[in-house]
């Protein structure tokens, strides 16, 4: 109970064709399912608005599918080694 079943990305121009698409999966599985849909930001811990204003003020760096989070606090030496 509790436990995400399913999770997907998507552009937010498909967001109504994905709805109907997981709606009609829900019946594949027993018990009550619901469809939440999530502020973050693909499968990173940001919410969008805060992860588009992090990678204008370059505090994202990619990596992968995710990103690595750069702090204000830390060593120069770390800093210049990600920004490199």
């Amino acid at each position: 109970m509790g436990q995400v079943i399913m999770s997907i990305r998507i552009k937010l121009q498909n967001k109504e064709h994905v709805i109907e698409a997981l709606r009609r999966a829900k019946f594949k599985f027993p018990g009550r399912q619901k469809i939440h849909i999530s502020k973050k930001w693909g499968f990173t811990k940001f919410n969008a608005d805060e992860f588009e204003n992090m990678v204008g003020e370059k505090r994202l760096i990619q990596d992968g599918r995710g990103v690595k989070y750069i702090p204000n606090r830390g060593p120069l030496d770390t800093w210049r080694a990600l920004r490199s």
